[in-house]
């Protein structure tokens, strides 16, 4: 029962996290225009990439969770609005103590891969299966194997997969910034959000994008 009660207590924090995602909007696009293409291409990916991606593929588990509710088997940290991947936060099943450790991170939940998924979205996932009698699948890397810090991974070459999954979970929920004028059509916070360039240079200064870069004189950038 108190397990349940630190998970629901998390879940109220969910204002937060959506301010929390307001800094990561401004974030996404840090990483130069030309360089970012060149990682996201599969045909230009280096060998060392490469061998990345093979590391990943090979230091990965598979882990089985076996549901018995009311009973929660584990819970969760991090997310895209920390900057963070996934990570266990508590093993509370005897069963899973040799199985799952704290901070240990997870890519895919029941086939769904999560990297750069909101916190609150995952543990929407994890109470639907947590709540049947059934078991599901996990893929799981040990802590301390690849970095756990989303901007890290989307600044290097080391995991251009891990960065294309991330991209797309984060995109599904943020609106990237720029600097140039609005297109016809194109709404202020639907489509982009429009700032002046001093205003850019205030965000990246302090550290408030994840990624950044620009294109014809303009600054694109996401939080």
């Amino acid at each position: 029962m108190s397990s349940r009660k630190t998970l629901i207590s998390k879940q109220t924090g969910q204002d937060d996290e959506e301010i929390d995602l307001i800094t990561l909007e401004k974030s996404l696009n840090s990483i130069d225009a030309e360089n970012m293409i060149r990682k996201i291409s599969h045909t230009s990916i280096s060998d060392d990439a490469e061998k990345k991606c093979n590391l990943l593929e090979t230091i990965t588990r598979t882990v089985q969770i076996s549901c018995q509710p009311p009973l929660i088997p584990f819970t969760v940290q991090g997310g895209s609005a920390e900057g963070c991947l996934i990570l266990v936060e508590l093993v509370l099943h005897p069963d899973l103590l040799h199985v799952l450790a704290t901070d240990d991170i997870i890519l895919s939940i029941s086939g769904r891969k999560i990297s750069g998924m909101l916190l609150r979205d995952v543990r929407r996932l994890l109470e639907g299966l947590f709540a049947m009698n059934e078991s599901f699948y996990m893929e799981i890397v040990n802590k301390n194997s690849i970095p756990s810090s989303i901007t890290e991974i989307l600044a290097g070459e080391d995991y251009p997969e891990l960065q294309i999954v991330i991209r797309n979970n984060v995109y599904q929920k943020t609106v990237p910034y720029t600097t140039r004028q609005p297109r016809n059509g194109e709404i202020d916070g639907v489509h982009y959000k429009f700032v002046d360039v001093s205003t850019f240079r205030q965000l990246r200064d302090t550290n408030q994008l994840l990624e950044h870069g620009h294109y014809q004189v303009r600054f694109m950038m996401d939080a």
